[in-house]
C-alpha cells in the first residue's frame, strides 16, 4: 500500500515538472520573427563591412535568436571567426548553415574557400564537388576548384575547370580577367593577350588590364605594342613608377641604356623608399660594367629590405661577373675571391626559393672555376685558401 502512494505521488510530481508545451507560432508571427531577423542581419552586414566585427557579431546572433532557420547569418558569422582566424568555429557555422538548407551552394563555398586558405585542398575539393553537385552553374565554386587545381600541379584539370566556366559564363569579365592570369602564368603569352584584348574591348578604361596586356607583350617581344600599353596607363597615372619601371625594363631589353636609365632614375625618385626601382637601376650598370655603382644600389635595396633575396642573387651575379673579368686577365687570387664572394650571396637564398635552383647552379660553377684556379697556382708553385 505504501509503495502504491509512493508511486502516485511520483508519478504527479513528474507530470507537475513536465515541460510546458511549445506554443506553435502563426504564419504572421513566423514572419514578423523573420524580418525582425532580416533586419538584424542588416545591421551587423553593415559592421562587417565597416570591420566592426564584435558589433557585427552581436547583430549575427540576435538575428538567428530571431529565426534559428535564417540561413544567412550562419555564414556570416563563419565569415567572422575567418577573419579572428578561428577555423574551427568558421567551419561549425558553416556547416550549420549548411544542415538548415543543403540546397543552398552558398555555404559550400565558403567553407570550401576556408579550406582552400588553410591549404587543406584535398577537404577543400571534396566540399567544392559537393558543392557542384547542388549547382553545376556556381561560378565561385568553379574557381575555387581551378585554383586547387592550379595550386597542385593538375593543369590539366585547372584548364578543364576554366573552359567550363567560360562555357557557362562567355561574357564575365572577371573570369576572362582571371583566365588570362592563368595562361600568363602558364608561359602561353598570346593567349593571354587574346584573352587581355576581349576584356579591354569593353572595359577599355580599366588600366590594370591594359598593364598585364603589356606585361605579355613583353614576355614575346613585341616591344611596341607593350610600350603603347604602358604609356596609355601613364597618361592616366604619369607618377605610377611601377610602370615608370616596366617601360624602362623594355628599353633595357631593347639595350637603349640611356632611355633605360632615364626611366629607372625617374622611379627612384618617385619611391625613395623602395629597393625595386634601385634593382632595376643596378642591373642596368652590371650590364654597363659599371660594377661600383650597380653594388651601391644593391646594398641600398637591402638596406631598405635586408630580406631582398632578388638582391643577394644579382650581388652574386656581379662577384661572379667580377670574377670572370679576374681570370680572364690572368688575375687568378682576384677572381678566386670574387668566386668565393659570389657563393656567399648566393648560398643565402634558401631551399624553396624561386631563386634556389639558380642560385644551386651558379654556386656549382663558380667552385668549379675556383678549383682550377687552384689547380693553376698549384702548377706555379703557389697555394691559395
Amino acid at each position: 500500500m505504501n509503495l502504491k502512494k509512493y508511486a502516485l505521488i511520483a508519478m504527479i510530481l513528474i507530470i507537475g515538472c513536465a515541460a510546458p508545451a511549445v506554443k506553435k507560432l502563426s504564419e504572421d508571427e513566423l514572419k514578423e520573427r523573420r524580418e525582425s531577423a532580416m533586419q538584424y542581419y542588416s545591421l551587423g552586414a553593415e559592421h562587417y563591412r565597416q570591420r566592426n566585427f564584435d558589433a557585427a557579431e552581436q547583430n549575427f546572433i540576435n538575428s538567428i535568436k530571431e529565426d534559428s532557420t535564417y540561413y544567412d547569418p550562419y555564414i556570416a558569422m563563419g565569415n567572422i571567426y575567418r577573419e579572428r582566424r578561428n577555423p574551427i568555429e568558421a567551419e561549425n557555422y558553416y556547416r550549420k548553415a549548411m544542415q538548415i538548407d543543403p540546397k543552398n551552394s552558398k555555404g559550400y563555398e565558403a567553407l570550401g574557400d576556408l579550406f582552400l586558405a588553410m591549404q587543406d585542398f584535398a577537404r577543400a575539393e571534396s566540399v567544392y564537388l559537393q558543392g557542384l553537385a547542388v549547382d553545376p552553374e556556381d561560378i565561385e565554386i568553379l574557381l575555387g576548384l581551378a585554383d586547387i587545381y592550379v595550386k597542385s600541379d593538375r593543369n590539366p584539370e585547372a584548364e578543364s575547370t576554366y573552359h567550363k566556366a567560360l562555357r557557362l559564363y562567355p561574357d564575365n569579365i572577371a573570369l576572362l580577367n582571371i583566365w588570362g592570369d592563368y595562361l600568363f602564368s602558364q608561359g602561353r603569352y598570346q593567349e593571354a593577350i587574346d584573352a587581355f584584348c576581349e576584356c579591354l574591348l569593353r572595359f577599355p578604361a580599366v588600366v590594370e588590364l591594359r598593364e598585364k596586356r603589356g606585361d605579355a607583350y613583353t614576355e614575346i617581344n613585341k616591344y611596341k605594342e607593350a610600350l603603347d600599353d604602358y604609356r596609355e596607363i601613364l597618361t592616366q597615372r604619369p607618377d605610377d613608377w611601377r610602370v615608370i619601371l616596366k617601360v624602362g625594363n623594355v628599353y633595357l631589353k631593347q639595350r637603349n641604356y640611356t632611355e633605360a636609365k632615364k626611366q629607372f632614375s625617374q622611379a627612384m625618385t618617385l619611391a625613395p623608399n623602395d629597393p625595386l626601382p634601385r634593382i632595376y637601376n643596378a642591373d642596368l650598370l652590371m650590364r654597363q660594367g659599371n660594377f661600383t655603382q650597380a653594388a651601391s644600389d644593391l646594398r641600398a635595396a637591402l638596406s631598405i629590405d635586408p630580406n631582398l633575396r632578388i638582391a643577394r642573387v644579382l650581388l652574386g651575379d656581379l662577384y661572379k661577373r667580377q670574377g670572370d673579368n679576374a681570370n680572364r686577365d690572368n688575375k687568378l687570387r682576384e677572381a678566386h675571391q670574387f668566386y668565393k664572394n659570389a657563393i656567399a650571396e648566393y648560398r643565402v637564398i634558401p631551399r624553396g626559393d624561386i631563386y634556389y635552383n639558380y642560385a644551386r647552379t651558379e654556386i656549382e660553377r663558380c667552385e668549379a672555376y675556383m678549383n682550377k684556379i687552384k689547380e693553376e697556382l698549384w702548377f706555379r708553385g703557389e697555394k691559395i685558401e
